[in-house]
């Protein structure tokens, strides 16, 4: 009786393993992992703020959303986000962002992708936006030209 219940039991934890080896497996075949995007931040553009995690968050989850982009995944507590829907890029272009806390008072934003051309898009537009907001730099001026007055300049 106990070799069959010790049988069971090693049956019941390979299985275990298995399922959740297998899971990372799926996601990297529909395309939901974040290991590929993981092993791009050597690669990484990033840039520091002299703010707190959380405030890097959700004024960078505003950014994103404002810009148009599509939050694909986000684990707040892991520090990611994978954004798509770049415009200028394939629709399934995965970007990611990943958030690390230096300090209480600075946090470090990276973002990664397989493709040079999306994340520079993302940077370009999403720290841009983060330095106006954290007021690192001046508004952008707005054009006071009335719709039905272009072209008549």
């Amino acid at each position: 009786m106990r070799f069959l219940f010790l049988m069971l039991a090693v049956l019941c934890l390979s299985s275990c393993v298995l399922v959740n080896s297998g899971v990372e497996v799926g996601k990297t075949i529909w395309g939901s992992s974040t290991r590929v995007l993981e092993r791009e931040r050597v690669n990484a553009l990033s840039k520091t703020y002299d703010r707190g995690y959380w405030d890097c968050v959700r004024a960078a989850t505003e950014e994103i959303e404002k810009q148009g982009y599509l939050i694909f995944k986000k684990d707040e507590i892991k520090g990611y986000m994978v954004i798509i829907g770049i415009a200028g890029a394939v629709n399934t272009t995965e970007v990611g962002l990943f958030f690390v806390e230096l300090s209480d008072t600075q946090t470090r934003l990276e973002l990664s992708s397989l493709s040079t051309h999306a994340k520079r898009i993302v940077a370009k537009s999403i720290f841009h936006r983060l330095d106006i907001k954290f007021g690192l730099v001046p508004p952008d001026p707005v054009e006071d030209i009335m719709p039905e007055q272009v072209g008549q300049k």
